[in-house]
């Protein structure tokens, strides 16, 4: 998951550059901040944003009410005048779930908050097994978007969405970034992460495990090492405006689940320090000095 790496293309202009990316991946910098359901931690809702159509988003079991509208809302690291959406079922269950792909699907948009200033955007049918592209009449600002999946191609129990993107253009400058560096509150029990420059550091109290990494102060692009350094994998997470990080954890490059959790008050603690959590599982005292990162050990 090389978040920062720099990939040069020919492009007309900066504004053509900046319509090309996908301003919901979270490598981008977007994050899922609510959802109504998810199947389990290998169908994550997470899965919707994260550039691989290995993954895919289900809907959990259904609630005696029924279980449409299914929703999610993303946000995005600053607001963009978005062109084009794209909703991708390619690489959903259909072959062993005929009609579980996403059908009926509708966009509103904010540029106020996550929970106010709602606008229509659209609504619109994905294609059953396929990849389908709108491209919207005139562009629409928006930081946040809300995506209601209304009814699926047939299947009696889920639905599902392998991919959701987004295109635009950025509307003036990003947004301050809160303070990252603290403890937060996860999944995974408490997650400290101390920011330097682009560096990260850090330690969770669940198999004091460490990690450290890349930052550019929203998305994290880092490695996990546990039990010793016997185990060890990656994390992309993403910090929203609110305080609120989300994003999945890897092992052996394999998708494992959601790692998310809130920022707690500047005073909270934790029973764990990336100094010492380093030494545990094998880093050597000059590594972590001159932050050379080397895993070898």
């Amino acid at each position: 998951m090389a978040v920062f790496a720099l990939i040069r293309v020919p492009v007309a202009n900066a504004a053509d550059a900046a319509a090309s990316i996908n301003v919901l991946a979270m490598k981008n910098g977007g994050v899922v901040l609510v959802h109504t359901s998810q199947y389990d931690k290998e169908f994550p809702v997470n899965a919707v944003i994260d550039s691989s159509l290995e993954n895919y988003w289900a809907s959990g079991k259904p609630s005696p009410g029924g279980w449409y509208p299914q929703s999610f809302v993303i946000e995005m690291d600053q607001v963009y005048a978005l062109e084009k959406l794209v909703i991708d079922n390619r690489e959903t269950d259909e072959r062993d779930y005929p009609g579980v792909s996403a059908r009926k699907v509708r966009f509103h948009v904010s540029t106020v908050s996550s929970r106010e200033g709602w606008k229509p955007l659209l609504e619109t049918e994905a294609l059953q097994f396929d990849r389908k592209e709108i491209r919207l009449p005139k562009p629409v600002e928006a930081r946040w978007l809300k995506v209601e999946v209304m009814s699926n191609f047939g299947h009696a129990q889920f639905v599902e969405i392998n991919e959701l993107e987004a295109y635009g253009k950025p509307v003036g400058d990003k947004p301050p970034l809160r303070d990252p560096s603290g403890v937060y509150q996860t999944n995974y029990q408490l997650l400290m992460l101390k920011v330097d420059g682009d560096d990260v550091t850090g330690c969770y109290e669940m198999d004091k495990g460490y990690v450290y990494g890349k930052t550019n102060g929203r998305v994290f692009d880092i490695k996990w090492v546990e039990h010793k350094g016997e185990e060890s994998g990656t994390a992309l997470l993403v910090l929203s405006s609110g305080g609120f990080l989300n994003g999945l954890w890897y092992e052996d490059g394999v998708m494992k689940g959601p790692w998310f959790g809130n920022k707690l008050p500047d005073a909270a603690s934790i029973d764990c320090d990336p100094v010492s959590a380093a030494m545990g599982v094998g880093f050597n005292a000059s590594t972590l000095v001159d932050h050379g990162f080397d895993s070898s050990h």
